[in-house]
């Protein structure tokens, strides 16, 4: 068992929009924190697996919740396959199914993740569960913030809103039932221009820190790809709303330093992101500022749609010393159906191999939740996949409906598809 030594006494405080985070209770430790990252980022990661945090979705009510069986579903079957890494979602924007001071208890049975809130009169919790088990077998497990998971803005989800949104209505994009261009429409989407939504999520992020002992968190900008206002009526997005959200990054990673100091060991950030530099920047992501600061240890590049060729994102991890994955999901690559449609096993190992040629880090699945899939026991491995029947392909943008152009004005033209 791999041991990690974590002091739960650890408090922080945040003064301001730009503050920097403050560890009281006992001296820093001596670590020099950014070289520790700069080791730690180049972690060997095969595969990291995506989990949306609805393990026990298919799970009969009458079973008794326990933490066996909410390991069983997804995740005791993947030791011995490549996943080095689980990047573990939790709920829906301010609304999660681990303890937390600060955000919502997702207690609804109505929703996939129901039951998980089961764990808690059992002195756990699934973020807990799912981090002593990948520590146990030597798996990094970071927790995901899905920046603006807007389920909430369909009527079949109204379960999924929380009551801070519901208390601030002035903190979202837009209305319900008063129809915007782009953004998908995703009008419960919360704006970052908000001082009030940039410290929310700064105190989310605390929280998990601060409680838990996971070796990163990611910020999943992809889930959904809408930060501000303006975006959902075509206008554009400035540098101002750029520089606000680099603030709110630059004070994430001022306290995620912090506690890795209190700790001795550090923890990193990750990010999923479009894989355009100039998508990015339309929706007010300053990747190359990021990097350029070290603000980020990890970039995930792609989702439902990718833009540009692998090449292109893996140069500007290389020029920066940044580790970057490619973002496989069965929307892009099998052209539409569910997330858990029956893998065409051949198109993803010729996905991988293209990927792996191109020079990325690892493969990150997204919406692949099967723990016996065969795409967790091949796609960590570029020699084994060159001796398996494939079919070579590299899948940009597929006729679904989320599309660059339904997001942003002008999206289309950020394509750059060979």
């Amino acid at each position: 068992m791999v041991q990690r030594s974590f002091d739960r006494r650890v408090f922080l405080l945040s003064v301001g929009a730009g503050a920097t985070a403050v560890v009281f209770g006992a001296r820093a430790a001596s670590v020099d924190i950014a070289a520790a990252r700069k080791k730690a980022r180049m972690r060997k990661r095969r595969v990291i697996m995506n989990n949306d945090g609805n393990d026990l979705s298919g799970i009969d009510a009458r079973e008794p919740v326990t933490p066996e069986l909410f390991l069983s579903t997804r995740t005791a079957p993947l030791v011995g396959s490549h996943v080095d890494a689980i990047f573990y979602c939790t709920g829906v924007f301010n609304h999660y199914t681990h303890r937390s001071e600060v955000s919502e208890l997702l207690d609804s049975d109505e929703c996939a993740a129901r039951y998980a809130h089961k764990l808690i009169p059992l002195g756990t919790d699934s973020l807990e569960l799912m981090n002593g088990f990948g520590h146990e077998h030597d798996m990094e497990v970071f927790w995901s913030m899905r920046m603006n998971d807007t389920h909430d803005s369909s009527s079949k989800s109204a379960f999924l809103m929380t009551d801070w949104k519901r208390d601030h209505p002035e903190y979202l994009v837009g209305k319900q039932g008063t129809k915007c261009p782009y953004g998908c429409n995703r009008w419960s989407s919360v704006d970052y221009a908000v001082q009030e939504v940039r410290d929310r999520v700064f105190h989310i992020f605390e929280d998990v820190y601060t409680r838990y002992d996971v070796d990163g968190i990611e910020m999943d900008f992809f889930r959904h790809p809408v930060l501000f206002k303006p975006q959902m009526t075509g206008e554009p997005v400035t540098q101002q709303h750029c520089d606000l959200m680099t603030g709110l990054v630059q004070r994430i990673r001022e306290m995620a330093d912090a506690v890795g100091r209190k700790r001795d060991r550090p923890l990193l950030i990750a990010v999923r992101i479009p894989d355009s530099v100039g998508y990015c920047r339309a929706l007010g992501i300053d990747l190359i500022r990021w990097l350029e600061e070290d603000l980020i240890d990890i970039v995930t590049g792609a989702g439902y749609f990718k833009m540009e060729p692998w090449e292109n994102l893996v140069a500007l991890g290389k020029k920066y010393e940044i580790p970057v994955y490619a973002c496989f999901c069965s929307r892009r690559i099998m052209g539409g159906g569910q997330p858990e449609a029956v893998s065409e096993i051949q198109v993803w190992r010729g996905e991988a191999l293209n990927a792996w040629n191109a020079g990325v880090s690892g493969i990150y699945t997204f919406n692949r939740f099967n723990p016996k899939d065969q795409v967790f026991r091949e796609l960590g491995d570029p020699e084994l996949l060159k001796t398996l029947d494939r079919f070579d392909q590299t899948a940009y943008v597929a006729q679904i409906w989320s599309r660059p152009e339904t997001w942003l004005k002008g999206g289309l033209d950020f394509v750059k598809e060979p």
